[in-house]
């Protein structure tokens, strides 16, 4: 069994911009609801294809560790990764949509698999925390 979630937030800012800061994986513990962050990279610059990706979300060691892989790398509009953990399976994607020169929709899509009750239980925990956490990291943009 899978599980589709979609939640987008538009940003207040160009797309190269909101990109940079997107893939900075470590500065994600700033913004994303309960989680941190470590990667095999640091930033834009040395990501893409293979880069590793853990997140830790959770209150103590109370948690689940999500682990990632990027497998899909096109700055500044796309990152796919797919998830390699125990309990967290399937694909995640990042989208920015160029609006205008200042404006930016970002996009997040996952599909996860996993028992079918699983899914259905944390499917409206798991889109209020993203929710959150993408309207927070566009909050980051204001001035």
């Amino acid at each position: 069994m899978s599980e589709k979630f979609r939640v987008s937030v538009t940003i207040d800012a160009e797309v190269e911009k909101v990109w940079r800061r997107l893939v900075d994986w470590r500065s994600q513990s700033e913004w994303m609801a309960l989680t941190q962050v470590s990667a095999t990279s640091h930033g834009e610059s040395d990501s893409g294809v293979g880069t590793t990706i853990k997140a830790f979300t959770g209150i103590g060691r109370f948690g689940i560790l999500d682990i990632m892989r990027i497998d899909v790398w096109q700055p500044p509009h796309f990152c796919s990764v797919i998830h390699e953990g125990r309990w967290i399976r399937g694909i995640g994607e990042f989208s920015l949509v160029r609006i205008d020169n200042e404006k930016t929709r970002f996009d997040w899509f996952e599909e996860i698999k996993g028992p079918r009750i699983f899914l259905l239980m944390l499917k409206p925990g798991i889109l209020i925390a993203v929710t959150y956490s993408l309207r927070k990291f566009a909050r980051t943009f204001r001035h």
